[in-house]
């Protein structure tokens, strides 16, 4: 018993001797993930967009805390947090957890920005209904799924119905294409739909 207690408290002592990294990257808060060591980079600190670094295993990892807007926005108004361009359609993973603080009504989106044609359309991609949710549940639980992303600007947003739903997010993004890349973006809580010169 007492071998087991002295090997415990020496596992705890070393589990502290991990180094740090730093916490500020261009305006862009980043921080190591306790699970594994892939960069989150986090919209809080974040006061104009920011073009992002996929990691060389196409996963990106973002952390959003902003407002979900209601449907009947313009196109130019959704609260987009994340804008991915892409040379060519492709598949991605997603895992995500969050935090409605107890609201209902809150919907992941995404939407394609195609301007090969002469005028810019958006089309919905991606919808899906989020529950309610708490911070108990938050970095706890974890969803997890496959999208198919289309060439062009993908829009990630969270759309609040008929109503103004504050929420939190982490949300990890594999490529299976990283080639298929051509830039992310991430937007301050503040900003809506990016302007063409910025993603």
């Amino acid at each position: 018993m007492t071998v087991l207690i002295l090997l415990i408290i020496s596992i705890s002592i070393c589990t502290g001797c991990k180094g740090k990294t730093p916490g500020n990257l261009d305006d862009v808060e980043t921080k190591k993930s306790e699970v594994d060591d892939e960069i989150i980079y986090s919209q809080t600190q974040l006061k104009k967009s920011k073009e992002l670094t996929i990691s060389g295993d196409g996963i990106l990892k973002i952390e959003v805390d902003s407002l979900a807007r209601p449907d009947e926005l313009d196109a130019e108004q959704k609260p987009v947090f994340l804008a991915v361009r892409l040379k060519e359609d492709t598949d991605i993973g997603m895992q995500y957890t969050y935090d409605t603080y107890g609201k209902e009504g809150l919907v992941f989106c995404c939407d394609v920005n195609d301007s090969d044609t002469d005028e810019t359309r958006s089309e919905p991609i991606y919808a899906m209904r989020l529950a309610q949710s708490s911070g108990e549940d938050y970095g706890e639980i974890w969803q997890s799924g496959g999208n198919f992303l289309k060439k062009g600007t993908n829009l990630f947003y969270m759309s609040g119905g008929d109503q103004t739903l504050p929420y939190r997010m982490q949300l990890k993004l594999t490529f299976f294409e990283p080639e298929k890349i051509e830039n992310a973006v991430l937007y301050p809580a503040d900003d809506a739909l990016p302007s063409s010169d910025n993603g």
